[in-house]
């Protein structure tokens, strides 16, 4: 699936009227044990574990431990808001939501008291996510996203 918008990362060929990806980002490899933190970081966000997002958060790096109450807040909520597609079991309006606003609204904090830059591999991981959800916001989709979480996160692709 390609969720990069740079239009230069996709080649029409006119006679066999296809669409090609041309996506080397896609081909990226990521550490186990960043996978498994990342995923726990998910799964806490998807149960409501404010504690655990950010006792994971500082084992990942996103965090050192030194910062602000007021930092540790505002990246707890920004994992908190993203993870409420998880939390909600119906279908999640994703033209309707107002999560792009609410993260905006945490990244004054974040810049003032970061410590620390996150984890490298956490831009492209990001970078792939932020583009699945814009192009769901785009397309007005509502779908329930809580079955994909639990076979995903959950289910056949857990280890």
């Amino acid at each position: 699936m390609q969720t990069d918008p740079n239009w230069s990362n996709f080649l029409y060929d006119a006679p066999s009227r296809r669409l090609m990806l041309i996506d080397f980002g896609s081909t990226r490899f990521y550490r186990h044990d960043f996978i498994r933190n990342y995923r726990q970081v998910i799964m806490s966000a998807a149960q409501n574990n404010r504690q655990g997002v950010l006792e994971m958060s500082r084992q990942m790096g996103f965090l050192t431990g030194y910062e602000t109450k007021q930092m540790e807040q505002a990246h707890v909520d920004a994992v908190m808001i993203l993870g409420e597609i998880f939390r909600y079991d119906g279908d999640f309006d994703f033209g309707r939501q107002n999560t792009t606003e609410r993260l905006a609204a945490l990244v004054p904090t974040m810049v003032a008291h970061r410590l620390c830059p996150p984890p490298e591999e956490i831009y492209s991981i990001h970078r792939k996510l932020s583009g699945i959800f814009l192009l769901c916001a785009r397309l007005n989709v509502r779908m329930n996203c809580v079955p994909f979480y639990k076979d995903i996160v959950l289910g056949k692709f857990k280890d």
